[in-house]
């Protein structure tokens, strides 16, 4: 047995101990120290964070909840039609030659987007609108990065201070600090033959894909999924890698991936609920990231 297969059924065996405990296996640690036993692969560490209790873990499920399970569709829509104006802004209107506007009609079409709106949002002009990212200081100390794709600069600006401002935040320069920006690619938890794919599974396909991280998530419609966490040079790569193994993609994407996260008690947690929930509903807001745990 190889090295780096051997520490790999270390990590994987103290997921499993933990959930065992009744913990879940959430974010990944950024050091080795922390994690004495799980060592670095070669040229490559996939981490494992130490776990969380449930207890103390509400905010994905709190946030799944009140956040796109409540927002209807012409809502959902009206965000990807800001994905689509922002893919075409930066890489054209061809997905041939433009692979994140590839991924987004993928989204489009697995959301049941109409083809007539999908379409229109393609032939919006390219120059139309500009790219923003607001940083924020949300309830409780937690960090907020804001994306949004406006007409009016300025009138953005001062409705997002102002929604802020209103739901227990603020502007505050230096959020960015918290995050990375990563590929990531999203994947079921069955393979291509509908065999369930496990944690220890998804690590070891990690490591072969080139991958750095491996995360378990929910969609919208509250169905497990993995997210394969990796440099964002390497996204496309990555994302063939694991369908060349068997996986099934659903997409993949450059995200702001939080490295330092903060626990809230349940009044802030409740009030960034509110916040981001008002933030997502501006019409020029394409997504909230936040570092909440």
């Amino acid at each position: 047995m190889s090295w780096a297969a051997a520490n790999l059924r270390g990590t994987t065996a103290r997921c499993f101990r933990a959930r065992c405990l009744g913990f879940r296996v959430g974010p990944w640690c950024a050091s080795q120290q922390e994690n004495p036993g799980c060592g670095p692969a070669p040229h490559r560490t996939l981490r494992i964070s130490a776990a969380v209790s449930a207890g103390h873990n509400k905010w994905s499920k709190v946030r799944h909840i009140k956040g796109p399970k409540d927002m209807e569709r012409s809502r959902i829509f009206s965000k990807l039609t800001l994905s689509i104006r922002l893919a075409v802004k930066e890489g054209g209107p061809n997905p041939e030659n433009n692979s994140s506007l590839a991924n987004i009609l993928e989204v489009c079409r697995s959301k049941n987007m109409p083809k007539s709106t999908i379409e229109t949002a393609l032939k919006i002009e390219k120059n139309k609108g500009v790219y923003l990212l607001y940083e924020g200081r949300g309830p409780g100390g937690s960090s907020l990065l804001i994306e949004a794709l406006s007409n009016s600069g300025p009138k953005c600006h001062m409705d997002i201070k102002h929604i802020l401002n209103k739901n227990g935040g603020m502007m505050a320069e230096g959020a960015r600090h918290f995050f990375d920006k990563k590929g990531v690619v999203v994947v079921g938890v069955e393979d291509r033959e509908k065999r369930a794919v496990t944690l220890e599974r998804a690590l070891e396909l990690a490591i072969e894909a080139g991958a750095e991280d491996v995360k378990d998530a929910e969609d919208d419609e509250e169905k497990s999924l993995f997210k394969f966490i990796c440099d964002p040079s390497s996204l496309h790569h990555v994302r063939k890698k694991l369908d060349s193994l068997g996986l099934c993609s659903v997409s993949c994407s450059l995200e702001f991936i939080p490295h330092s996260k903060v626990q809230l008690a349940d009044p802030d947690l409740e009030q960034a609920v509110h916040l981001i929930q008002a933030l997502s509903n501006h019409e020029d807001v394409i997504h909230v990231y936040d570092n909440i745990e």
